[in-house]
Order: C-alpha cells, then structure tokens, then sequence
C-alpha cells in the first residue's frame, strides 16, 4: 500500500509546521489550548475554540501517526502487532504461552503454593489484596467458611500500588455476580485458545446448597485434588483465584474492564468499602458498566488479536478477485466445467466453487498477491485505530524562549555602521524629534523637526561628548533659545512673611 501522500500533507495539518507566533520563530509539536486559541479570532466563543481544539489534536495525532507508520510499516516488529499476516503466527505462539502458563498456574494451585497477587507473576504483591476487609455484616460467613490455602509470600510491590475497583465490589450480592460472570469468562477464553484441562473450567463445580458437608453456605464450589489433599473452592477465595487465572493467563484486568495483548502491572483489586462513601446510583452505573462490558464479549465478542486479523475481510476480497480465475471449459464427454485459471494448472472440476477452494488451498501465492492491498489497507487501519500504538503521543510545544519573544536589534548592515559602533547602534526607525513652535511655551505646541535640524542637533551633541552621532541613544530635542520678554518685571510680596522679629505670645495667661 502506498502511503507516502499522507505524509505530503504534514503541514496542512499542523504537523511540523511552522508557529508564526511573536518573534517569528519556528517550533515543532502539539499546540497547547492557550498557544491554540492564540491563534484564532478574537470573536470565536470559548464552546467553539474547544471544539476546534479538538479536531485540530485529533487532526495533528493522526498525521503524526502516518507519518511513522511511513517511516516503520516495513520493521518485522511492527507488522508483529499490526499486520494480519504476521498476526497468525504471533497468535499461535501466543496461544502456546498461554497454555503453558495455564499449566504452571494449575499445578500451583493443586500443591497450595498459589500466589493470588495482583501481579503477573507470583510474588508481585506481599498479599492479595482481595481480602473480606470491608465486606458487610452479610458477607462476614465468606471470612469465616473459606478455605485458607498456603500463599507464597514475596515482598516485591506493595498492594498500595494496585488500581483499586469500585467499593461495591466487595458486597455479597456483587461477589456472587463476578464468581458467575468469572467462570464464564474462563471457559470461553479456554476455548478460544485450545487450553484443555483446566479445574477452573471443566472441573467438579458443586453447589453448597444440596452439599451438607458445606451447609449455610451458598455460590458455586471447584474441587481441587492435590497429590495429598481434596479442598473445595468457594466464595472469595474461588473469585480470587479465577480473577489471578484470568489476569496472568489471558491478560484479562476483570474489574479494569481491559483485556490486553500486552498485559503487564498489577491488575484492579477490591476497594474497602468501609472507607469510601459512594451513592447508590455511582454503584449502579459502575456495575452496568462491567457487566455489560464483559457480557458483550462473552455472547459477541473475539479475541483482540483474531479480530485484527479481520480473516472474513480478507476472504471476501479474494473470492471476488479469484473469480475472473475461473474458467469455462467446455467438455465433450461431460458438457461444460470449470477449470483453474491459474499459470500452468490445467485442473477441471463440477463447479466454480471448487475451483475457488482449489485455488485458496493450492495457490497461496496467487491467493495471497491478489489480497496484498487489502491486507495493506488493514494494516493501516489496525494501526490507526489502536489509541496506544507507538508513534501515537504528541509531542507538546514548547513556549518560545524569552529572547525569541524580545524584538532583535538591527544588524550593523542595516544601521550602515561598523566597528565599535556597534554595541550602541540604534533601533529604527527611530521616532520623531518633536520642537516646539518659535513662540509658544514649555507646553506646547510641538511640530517634527526636518531632518536637516535633526542632524544638526545630532551633530552638536555629539561634538560636545566627542562622539559619533551613530553613538547616541534618543535625546531630548534641542530648543531654540526663547526671546526675551518685553513686560516689565512686577515686585512680589508675601503677605504670609512674619519677617525678622517674632512676637512670643505667653499662652498661660489665657
């Protein structure tokens, strides 16, 4: 697929394009709201700006993104996660870790050395973090019926450190659910992988209803039969347990709402429900969030990594091209068939649609340069559509430095000088000397000065200082001297003026 025009249109887009911002500089990256709206019309409303904003991040991150998928689309590591080809054989050695880790897990589990940690491997947290602190007086016989079965302990991370659900997760009712929806989920995840054999899922499940070696209690149990021991799975001991198979085996994060090809960190946890207060209507609208979530993939859903495959796509685009390969041949035993029309077959079948499995399963290279530009197209759009691929974060930009900011001074070529000179040349255009009117006062009026006065006071001033009028920063203008005033000279008294003698006035006599 060709995709070098996308990146043609870098600049339309904002992408490495020039910031015409004070002091005419230019900076590479992802305009901030405030440089952004900079930018625009001073009558656009605040709602209009944000949305502008907005198309125009979307509009810089997917340029962005064209433009590294140009520069890496032909990097093996890159059509590893991306493309539909060498998806196939990424899955299948996925499916293989995930079939070993499931045995690893098992057997952990049957020898009572099963770490239920949040992390992916064992010993990720010094304890679970799934513990019964904060479940409600209803749920305190989950405390005191579960089996307490032997945890390795490894101080690595803290439990602090997990991403903790919301608190309704700890309730009994909620408990009951997640074992249900849990189950379920590891069933039809064992199942998509070839995973066989797995306790969890295909084991002995008992319910302690009908069972009077676990009355009282309720919820579905899982017998796990060690070398020496037989124990039952129940309550939050069993949810833990499946939420640890499901996390480190098919990287599903189930309180977190994610499943991940690249699952690593610490998966979501219970939150103590004692120490937050939530409204009922928060935990309503989080528990319709995760079931409906986890439902959709159960009844609908595919694997993430089969789906980028997009095999029907695939399939579809080449039975329409392989059917001009097709021939009609006639036959003058049999009347008309159908041949293969493929370089150098010469095969004759009943029917068109067996010359289109003939030629899917007997040439692959055919079947596969005809769908090339559909598979590059998937490529692509499994790249685009991925908001976590690499090449996908912008890069913020970065406030113009100060002296970017400040007006340069002219160079001395400009100025027409040279030398030492200059250190003090003067900006221009340098602002009108203004003098005032022969006759009027230190007020005013003023007229500009032609520029022959102005040389002329230039160059006086700077005889005076023995320095080249090019030297001199603006100075005042220069006034002619004023004529001398035909009035008279009036005396002036003040009336105010005690003189020499002061009188002392005794005050004690009043």
């Amino acid at each position: 697929m060709d995709t070098s025009h996308r990146a043609s249109d870098c600049l339309d887009y904002g992408y490495d394009a020039p910031y015409s911002g004070q002091g005419n500089t230019q900076r590479k990256g992802l305009m901030t709201y405030k440089q952004f709206t900079q930018e625009l019309e001073d009558d656009v409303s605040p709602g209009e700006a944000e949305n502008r904003y907005q198309e125009y991040k979307a509009s810089y991150i997917s340029t962005q993104k064209e433009v590294y998928f140009d520069q890496h689309k032909n990097e093996d590591w890159l059509k590893d996660m991306y493309h539909p080809t060498n998806l196939l054989s990424v899955i299948k050695r996925r499916n293989e870790l995930c079939r070993t880790a499931a045995k690893k897990l098992i057997l952990d589990l049957r020898s009572g050395t099963l770490d239920l940690g949040p992390g992916m491997t064992a010993g990720a947290a010094s304890k679970s973090g799934n513990e019964s602190d904060g479940i409600s007086a209803d749920d305190e016989d989950y405390d005191n019926k579960r089996s307490h079965h032997r945890v390795l302990i490894k101080e690595t991370e803290p439990l602090s450190d997990a991403p903790k659900a919301h608190p309704v997760s700890s309730h009994y009712r909620r408990i009951q659910t997640d074992i249900e929806q849990t189950l379920a989920l590891v069933q039809k995840l064992d199942e998509e992988k070839g995973i066989v054999g797995n306790i969890l899922s295909t084991g002995d499940h008992g319910n302690s209803d009908g069972d009077k070696s676990h009355a009282g209690s309720t919820g579905p149990i899982v017998i796990v039969r060690g070398l020496t021991t037989v124990k039952g799975l129940e309550g939050l001991e069993l949810l833990d347990t499946l939420l640890t198979y499901l996390w480190r085996v098919h990287g599903v994060d189930y309180y977190g709402m994610s499943e991940s090809k690249n699952a690593k960190g610490l998966r979501h946890v219970r939150a103590d429900k004692k120490s937050t207060n939530t409204s009922r209507s928060s935990s309503a609208d989080w528990e319709k969030k995760l079931d409906s979530f986890w439902q959709e993939r159960l009844t609908t859903g595919k694997d993430p990594l089969v789906a980028l495959t997009a095999k029907d796509k695939i399939d579809a685009s080449a039975d329409k091209n392989l059917e001009s390969y097709v021939t009609k041949v006639k036959d003058d035993k049999y009347g008309w068939k159908y041949g293969c029309g493929a370089k150098g077959c010469i095969k004759i079948f009943h029917a068109p649609e067996f010359v289109l499995k003939h030629l899917n399963l007997k040439h692959l290279d055919l079947v596969s340069k005809l769908t090339l530009k559909v598979q590059d197209d998937i490529y692509f759009q499994n790249y685009m559509n991925d908001p976590s691929a690499p090449g996908g974060i912008p890069v913020i930009q970065q406030h113009a430095p100060k002296q970017d900011r400040i007006q340069q001074r002219p160079t001395s070529t400009e100025l027409g000088v040279s030398g030492e000179q200059n250190c003090f040349a003067v900006e221009i255009p340098t602002p009108p000397i203004l003098i005032p009117v022969p006759g009027a006062g230190p007020l005013g009026p003023f007229v500009p000065a032609s520029p022959e006065v102005v040389m002329q006071m230039m160059r006086g001033q700077g005889s005076q200082h023995g320095m080249n009028s090019a030297m001199l920063g603006p100075m005042m203008p220069m006034y002619p001297p004023r004529p001398p005033n035909p009035r008279p000279l009036r005396s002036y008294k003040d009336l105010d003026d005690p003189g020499e003698e002061v009188t002392a006035v005794d005050y004690r006599s009043l």
